[in-house]
């Protein structure tokens, strides 16, 4: 792909950070499991966070191109990092753009947006995958609140996350059209942190189990209206599977780096394995893949 002087220098400014900054220190939060804070704040500054939100409401502005660029360039790095900036910025920024009314924009999106918070999204559940008609946390109104109740699953950034959008229930019998979506503060009394998942890899993002228990917000969290939960869920999911896309291919550059690098420094019958065919034929291989 051609790309224009704007997402070269976008291209060019994230790839000098994430070698600098996320690369030498990603072993390091892999095994101690760390979360990435001052990495995060450096990102939140070069306008990682959001990237394709309005700068009307604290993002850079960009296309969603720009934001693939971003994710592929910060997974080189650190693949943890880019699925905590990756969630940030789509379903979670990109919710906020298309659904949240004004005041929830400036509660919520212009300092997600910014980096001063940073965002989860609460779909999956133990039971249901990611089948948003499936779910079974319940959103029951009470007066000018709702309370909330159910468990989430391999929620990315669960535990350390200022807000969570939780997709629940508000009317069993109406099926997909029964399903709401809300604002929750992380630290509302009833969301618990229940665990935080062992995983093969990608220590430095927390992905966690959320009980909600009786976890009272005020109506007025409500993203949109009621029954629009599943239509807000499923058009959050299109634009994250972008930054999915571009987390695999900064991953795969990422580590056809390293084979790289391997096979010019492993030595074999008297030559470095790079000079051997068969060994050539497999780099030029994984070069064309990732191309």
């Amino acid at each position: 792909m051609i790309l224009s002087e704007q997402h070269q220098m976008i291209r060019d400014a994230l790839r000098e950070f994430s070698q600098q900054q996320l690369l030498p220190h990603a072993a390091v939060w892999d095994r101690e499991r760390r979360f990435p804070r001052e990495a995060l704040q450096q990102l939140a500054q070069l306008g990682a966070f959001g990237v394709a939100v309005s700068e009307a409401y604290g993002g850079a502005g960009l296309d969603y191109l720009a934001l693939a660029i971003v994710i592929e360039e910060i997974a080189a790095g650190d693949g943890g990092t880019s699925t905590i900036i990756s969630v940030n910025n789509c379903p979670v920024c990109s919710i906020g753009m298309a659904y949240a009314d004004e005041a929830q924009k400036a509660q919520w999106l212009r300092p997600l947006a910014r980096g001063e918070m940073l965002g989860a999204f609460a779909l999956t559940e133990p039971h249901a995958g990611s089948d948003a008609s499936a779910l079974r946390t319940s959103a029951r109104r009470d007066g000018e609140h709702y309370v909330l109740n159910g468990v989430k699953q391999f929620i990315t950034s669960g535990k350390n996350a200022d807000v969570c959008i939780v997709m629940a229930v508000t009317d069993k019998a109406a099926g997909k059209r029964g399903i709401s979506a809300f604002w929750v503060p992380t630290n509302t009394p009833g969301y618990i942190v229940a665990r935080v998942e062992d995983k093969l890899g990608q220590h430095s993002s927390d992905t966690a189990q959320i009980l909600l228990e009786d976890c009272r917000i005020p109506a007025g969290n409500r993203i949109g209206d009621e029954g629009m939960g599943y239509k807000i869920a499923l058009s959050g999911l299109e634009g994250g599977r972008i930054g999915i896309a571009a987390q695999a291919l900064g991953m795969a550059r990422a580590a056809f780096d390293a084979a790289l690098v391997y096979a010019k420094d492993r030595d074999s019958f008297d030559k470095p394995i790079f000079e051997h065919q068969a060994v050539q034929f497999k780099l030029a291989d994984m070069a064309t893949q990732i191309d």
